[in-house]
């Protein structure tokens, strides 16, 4: 783990108090720390993508308007907002099991639900108590993997936990279609509460990590270090990415099942094509160390943001299975670069005593976007059809291309 004094970060001063030295851990024992970290991944990504792809269509069979829908996934955003700083500060206080504990217990409630309780209201609070774990699931693993890395294997670390990551995605949207097409949807979100079992086991695992020996940002004192965060050299940029890349991804979860639906696609095929997004998503994680030598942090990133929006403003062109397939290759490989680069470039800007609530700070501001854009898309499908949506998106992230593209935007690690 980096020493946090030769970090690009704000000082600690007052935010945080000293605790005492201890050993450093062993290499095998990181090791292992990872991968349990990752198995928390595969499990809990898996759950997500069990319910998140479907929900929309749920929501449909159960007579909720496109316009409807829009706004249950956009509000059911505002506890993962407010709770999202807090979030990244508990782990730097008390350690990532906590965190991703109570992740665990409210995926396991959600999943509860959806099986349980079939109206519009109990799935928009499912949809909420899942977004809320969510940024528990992330915050607190990112933190485990930026604490156990150097700054030379920070970036492959990322890369291997964007991999699980995209792993969960790329088989639970597969397995949730078949039993949804055969059983209902109903039986398929049983999935959710019980990948949460062995999740359980694997959240407690992560109580001894390397992010429970730092100092660490009082949970009372989060808001008085937060301005400090933000004005550090490339995190506004990166905040701007997280953003825009957070608005494609609720357009592909939200919006990119209902035209698919819309074009035919049965809820196997949909599964399918939602899971060929992570498959894509995986398959570029090879390439991602040499593209960052090959590239840089900067043209890398700018060419991945410019291939989601080709990946957007193709699709509503395409009808039929195979074609759609390449489009959703096409927004895989672009999040396949964005996340872990992203990430890594956030832990080698920001002081290590920081990184939950700078992780904190990244979810809400996807959470923002998670809030904004789906009740934008549901406005325009509503006025011109789920085809404009994805005009419309291809559009904000070709603007967000040549924002970024400014010599302003100081994007790439602290020098």
């Amino acid at each position: 783990m980096a020493d946090s004094g030769s970090q690009g970060g704000p000082a600690s001063g007052a935010a945080a108090a000293p605790v005492p030295d201890r050993a450093p851990p062993a290499v095998a024992d990181l090791e292992s720390l990872l991968w349990r970290n990752n198995a928390l991944q595969i499990l809990s990504n898996g759950a997500w993508y069990v319910a998140i792809p479907f929900i929309p269509l749920y929501l449909a069979a159960q007579g909720a308007p496109i316009s409807l829908i829009g706004t249950i996934i956009g509000f059911s955003g505002v506890a993962p907002l407010l709770i999202s700083l807090h979030a990244g500060a508990l782990v730097d206080e008390r350690g990532p099991a906590v965190v991703a504990k109570v992740s665990v217990f409210l995926f396991a409630l959600a999943g509860v639900i959806l099986t349980a309780l079939p109206a519009i209201w109990a799935t928009g609070v499912a949809y909420t108590l899942m977004g809320v774990a969510n940024i528990g699931f992330a915050v607190a693993p990112q933190a485990v993997v930026a604490a156990a890395s150097t700054p030379a294997t920070r970036v492959r670390n990322f890369g291997y936990y964007a991999l699980w990551n995209s792993a969960g995605a790329a088989v639970g949207p597969v397995v949730a279609g078949i039993i949804a097409g055969r059983f209902g949807y109903r039986t398929s979100f049983a999935l959710v509460w019980l990948l949460m079992i062995p999740s359980f086991v694997f959240a407690g695992s992560l109580g001894e990590s390397p992010a429970a020996r730092r100092r660490a940002v009082a949970l009372t004192k989060v808001h008085r270090v937060m301005g400090t965060i933000l004005r550090q050299r490339g995190i506004a940029a990166l905040m701007f990415i997280s953003f825009v890349v957070a608005c494609g991804q609720t357009l592909q979860q939200s919006f990119y099942p209902l035209y698919l639906h819309k074009v035919g696609l049965s809820p196997a095929l949909i599964g399918i094509a939602v899971a060929m997004i992570s498959v894509s998503s995986m398959a570029v994680r090879s390439l991602l160390s040499r593209g960052v030598e090959r590239f840089g942090y900067s043209w890398l990133l700018l060419g991945a943001l410019a291939l989601a929006a080709v990946s957007f403003g193709i699709t509503p062109l395409l009808r039929r299975f195979w074609p759609l397939i390449v489009a959703s290759t096409l927004m895989g490989a672009s999040t396949g670069f964005t996340q872990p680069v992203t990430m890594s470039l956030l832990a080698e800007s920001v002081a290590a005593e920081f990184w939950g609530v700078a992780f904190g700070i990244r979810q809400g501001m996807q959470r923002v976007a998670a809030i904004l854009s789906p009740i934008a898309f549901g406005l325009v499908t509503t006025a011109s059809g789920v085809e404009s949506a994805f005009l419309v998106g291809a559009a904000a992230l070709l603007g967000a291309v040549l924002i970024l593209a400014s010599p302003s935007a100081h994007l790439g690690p602290p020098t």
